[in-house]
């Protein structure tokens, strides 16, 4: 499974339609709180919103993320009577889901007591694929809510529980069927947060565990396997002044060590918060592109995090090699000039730029945020920056330019 496009509508700091469409590889800029998070953790939302996981009202807490207190804090302005605009493209190895739904927030008091009420209800749901379905609700003071020609029909989350007749049915696939499907995929989300954990000097040997949304779980997937370690110490050493990556193994314990040449070895947790913080984004990716890992989907925040700017580019590189190799899709919320002037570099010298997705997210001066899509062509331009946000770094400008210099006959301008 992998997703298509998500988009909103009065979404938190989106007040206009938004509409994302993923590649295997998509980078989302902007400046600081314009509502890149928020953005790229709404697909966080919506797969548990649809999912079999979820099992009551609208979620508001998806593992690690907390998306507000009540639903109207999701809503552009926190209006006690708005409302929320969804969509959801999925595709699956049998078919398409393709939804859109209004979630509206009621606020209401109980006169006789003067207490307030407040609750969310899906006000409409359209389904498009795997079969056509509508549900428009009819605003009521009843109990359940019930929706035009349908009556009574509750909701898990965003998706409706109807009883699966003919009529919802489509391939042999139902409702329930995709609340399953979705569960499975979004359980092996692997997303990196902001801030991951610090290294520890020692570890003990144990089973594999999760990555983590602070990235805990990769030294314990080194120490487990010789072969992803080798990798990534290899990766260490090309790009990180010649530092290589060895996993100490001493009795039932290990340590993560840095060593430069035939002496010099330093324990992963003494030195700078680079190299720690980059450990669980070079394992997961390294470990999609050694195993030609499939239909995976990685949500990273920051990659950049205390590391060099010499050092950011070779992770442009590195994202570009798993959409390059692997059949997933990376997400990336990033500031790193030079992490995308490398995309556009190999672009230029020949990566495929239909493999890439750009998006700047804009704070408005009144508030809200829009999002637009940029465009790199097979030169590596981009069709449109916001001004005075960065330079272009010299050297990397240079070498697209060589690139593009060596694509045309006789060197001869484009």
């Amino acid at each position: 499974m992998r997703v298509v496009s998500f988009g909103c509508r009065n979404y938190k700091p989106f007040k206009g339609d938004i509409s994302v469409e993923l590649r295997p590889l998509t980078l989302v800029f902007g400046k600081n709180s314009s509502g890149k998070s928020a953005l790229i953790r709404l697909m966080r939302l919506l797969l548990r919103a649809l999912s079999a996981r979820c099992r009551g009202g609208f979620p508001l807490e998806v593992d690690e993320l907390s998306f507000g207190t009540t639903f109207r804090d999701l809503i552009h302005g926190k209006s006690p009577h708005g409302n929320v605009s969804f969509s959801l493209k999925l595709q699956g190895d049998d078919g398409v889901f393709d939804m859109n739904a209004n979630v509206q927030n009621i606020d209401e008091t109980i006169a006789s007591a003067g207490l307030p009420t407040e609750y969310s209800v899906v006000s409409r749901f359209e389904l498009r694929e795997p079969f056509p379905l509508r549900l428009d609700w009819i605003p009521a003071a009843a109990t359940a809510p019930e929706y035009e020609g349908k009556g009574v029909v509750p909701f898990r989350g965003l998706m409706p529980s109807i009883s699966m007749s003919s009529e919802l049915e489509c391939g042999g696939k139902t409702l329930q069927n995709w609340r399953g499907m979705i569960q499975e995929y979004e359980a092996e989300i692997e997303h990196l947060g902001p801030f991951r954990a610090r290294i520890y000097r020692v570890y003990s040997l144990g089973t594999k565990v999760p990555l983590g949304f602070d990235g805990s779980g990769a030294p314990i997937r080194l120490a487990l396997d010789d072969r992803l370690a080798d990798a990534v110490s290899s990766w260490y050493k090309e790009n990180l002044d010649g530092w290589r990556l060895v996993i100490s193994k001493p009795a039932a314990a290990f340590q993560c060590i840095i060593a430069r040449g035939n002496s010099l070895e330093v324990n992963l947790a003494d030195v700078g918060q680079g190299m720690q913080q980059v450990l669980p984004i070079v394992v997961q990716q390294l470990g999609h592109q050694i195993y030609g890992e499939t239909g995976f989907l990685d949500i990273i925040e920051q990659p950049e995090l205390h590391l060099h700017t010499a050092a950011q580019a070779p992770l442009g590189e590195l994202f570009l090699n798993t959409a390059t190799l692997c059949h997933g899709q990376v997400i990336v919320e990033t500031h790193s000039e030079n992490l995308l002037l490398r995309i556009r570099r190999l672009i230029a010298e020949g990566a495929d730029p239909a493999l890439v997705a750009l998006y700047w997210v804009d704070e408005q001066e009144d508030g809200h945020s829009t999002v637009r899509r940029i465009h790199i062509d097979q030169d590596g331009n981009l069709d449109w920056w916001r001004e005075g946000v960065f330079s272009e770094g010299y050297e990397e400008v240079r070498a697209i330019r060589r690139a593009v210099r060596g694509r045309t006959p006789s060197g001869g301008a484009t």
